[in-house]
């Protein structure tokens, strides 16, 4: 890459900078490999969103308090809904703004989307009362990732909220979260799930065709060994889930829809290193797979600005001592700048790059959040 006279890398192209891009947004979804700092910069984003004056909801989906500790919220707080955070920030906000926190809790959503969505309430307390909910609610895979992306929603169509910022789990799992959807549905339309939706027709009912019947003599040997009530309640069970199969798949479909939509900002947090951008930029291309576009990308801690020569009236000792370490210094900065400027010209499709540059003292007070919030409102050049 061609470099100034300087040394400096040449600067990456100028996109737009990545708070305005969340301006125009209704729910950014801020998504990264673990120990880049993507759940500060989601904190950020949410502060530096209420601030403005805007009605913000900061989600995490992370069993960890990460985010929680991030944004000052007690632990008594953090796990009962909403937790309006306003007062904390300090600094007045601007008219209407406010800042609220909540860990989604799969299991609650799980039981609000039952009552919501079974035929019939006696339908809803079959399933909720049934033994085998708790170890269902638990184990079926993408059913924890699916009912937050159902809170997501839910919380999305209400009026009062102006932008929702979640963070998500690092890169593995929150491709998680992201499948879910797909997940759910393959899971309860596996080969075994409809092999006995086919064979068993309702309360006390077997099939009559001969998959009914084969099945009919399968499920009595296994009533033999396990006992008929446990069965009769593992076959109703899933006959009950078997109820709530449609709204499943048209909820799927519909969750789908809603983070391909044109209201959601994907923003990727990295770090200007080849190991951690590897694994960035395999990241993308998974999100591009499902049709999601990546909007933003903030390359966080680097080595900026530049340090300039000792001055020529410095005590020549300290000088010897700064000089080495500034000229490290340099270098990584001119690496990292050759690497965002690749990065940025082959995404196409980013509306907006942010440089969030490594920063003394921790980054879990609000103070340290406002201030990675003003480079978010950087234009990078």
């Amino acid at each position: 890459m061609r470099k100034p006279a300087d040394g400096a890398a040449v600067a990456p192209p100028l996109r737009g900078n990545l708070g305005s891009a969340i301006d125009r947004k209704r729910i950014a979804v801020v998504v990264g490999a673990g120990g880049t700092g993507k759940t500060t910069v989601a904190a950020a984003l949410a502060v530096r969103a209420a601030r403005s004056g805007r009605k913000v909801v900061c989600l995490t989906i992370d069993p960890a308090r990460r985010l929680a500790d991030s944004l000052g919220v007690p632990a008594a707080e953090a796990t009962e809904g909403l937790a309006d955070i306003t007062a904390g920030l300090g600094a007045p906000l601007a008219e209407g703004g406010r800042l609220e926190f909540g860990m989604l809790d799969p299991a609650e959503t799980f039981r609000g989307f039952v009552h919501r969505r079974a035929s019939t309430p006696d339908q809803a307390k079959r399933i909720l009362r049934n033994r085998l909910y708790r170890y269902l609610s638990g184990s079926l895979s993408g059913l924890q990732e699916y009912m937050a992306l159902e809170k997501l929603c839910d919380i999305s169509r209400g009026d009062d909220v102006e932008l929702i910022v979640l963070d998500t789990p690092p890169t593995a799992n929150a491709m998680d979260f992201f499948t879910a959807p797909r997940r759910m549905v393959a899971a309860l339309d596996g080969a075994l799930v409809r092999w006995m939706r086919r064979a068993y027709d309702g309360p006390g009912r077997v099939g009559f065709d001969l998959l009914g019947r084969f099945a009919g003599r399968v499920l009595e040997a296994i009533g033999r060994v396990t006992g008929a009530e446990l069965l009769a309640e593992i076959i109703g069970f899933i006959d009950a889930l078997s109820d709530l199969f449609g709204s499943m798949a048209e909820r799927a479909a519909e969750l789908d829809r809603v983070l391909a939509g044109g209201d959601v900002a994907f923003c990727l947090v990295t770090t200007p290193d080849r190991s951690t951008l590897r694994e960035t930029l395999e990241l993308r291309l998974r999100l591009l797979g499902m049709g999601l576009a990546v909007h933003g990308v903030v390359f966080n801690r680097a080595h900026r600005p530049r340090v300039p020569p000792p001055p020529g009236d410095a005590d020549p000792r300290l000088a010897a001592l700064m000089e080495p370490l500034g000229r490290e210094w340099n270098r990584e900065h001119d690496r990292e700048e050759e690497l965002i400027a690749r990065v940025t010209r082959a995404w196409d499709e980013l509306e907006a790059v942010a440089v969030v540059p490594l920063l003394p003292g921790g980054a879990c007070r609000v103070e340290s959040l406002d201030r990675i919030g003003r480079f978010l409102e950087e234009t990078p050049g």
